[in-house]
């Protein structure tokens, strides 16, 4: 029984791992899409940029009920952050906000994007260290 119980430890600690960046990403998900609606008029008048917040809204609409669930979920989350971060990227290609009118939300985004691809990048990285 010793052994059953240490086995299942280093399982339970990886499924809270993977919890957590679900919910992270889910909860980033909800809020890029939330700036994505504010920054709307802005990305209006840039098309490309237009097209990838159009984009990182499909994305977002394939994700079971807004709900990070599964790994085909979080690679979702990572494929909204991308968009909205190239969105971002086609409005100042230098990401750098300092004079549009919503700074702060452009900034709040770019933040949120970078951590879900982060939590991706970090995943992938794992993944490849194992045999």
């Amino acid at each position: 029984m010793a052994s059953k119980k240490g086995a299942t430890k280093p399982q339970a600690q990886q499924r809270q791992q993977q919890d957590k960046r679900w919910n992270a990403a889910e909860q980033a998900c909800r809020e890029i899409m939330s700036l994505l609606e504010a920054l709307q008029p802005s990305l209006a008048a840039q098309q490309t940029s237009e097209q990838y917040a159009q984009m990182a809204a499909v994305y977002y609409k394939k994700i079971r009920n807004g709900r990070v669930l599964s790994p085909g979920d979080f690679n979702l989350a990572a494929d909204v952050a991308a968009s909205a971060r190239r969105a971002l990227q086609a409005l100042s290609p230098a990401l750098d906000f300092a004079g549009h009118p919503q700074s702060a939300d452009c900034q709040r985004m770019l933040t949120l994007a970078d951590a879900v691809l982060a939590a991706m990048s970090e995943l992938k990285a794992a993944g490849r260290r194992q045999p």
